[in-house]
């Protein structure tokens, strides 16, 4: 499984995720980003795959693991966190 978080992505989850929070991605439904929910929960759920990034350790869902391999978390100051894959096509 391989996620990339680009320098923007860490430093936001370094900045967001006080107080003992995670990052979670986990699948919702749909096609490329947005079939996918990213929260900060306090724990992970049952199942969840733990994934050390440098920076950064995030957890998903099986679905998600499946899915996002090779994707790239980003991170925009007006739009937040962007995930991009090279596979998404135009039409998701």
């Amino acid at each position: 499984m391989r996620l990339t978080l680009s320098d923007a992505a860490r430093e936001a989850v370094e900045t967001d995720l006080q107080h003992d929070k995670i990052l979670r991605l986990a699948f919702a439904g749909g096609c490329g980003a947005l079939g996918f929910r990213l929260s900060t929960p306090r724990r992970a759920n049952d199942g969840d795959v733990r994934l050390d990034l440098p920076g950064a350790t995030v957890y998903l869902d099986r679905q998600a693991v499946e899915e996002l391999d090779g994707a790239t978390l980003d991170y925009d100051e007006e739009e937040g966190f962007l995930l991009d894959h090279p596979s998404w096509g135009a039409s998701c």
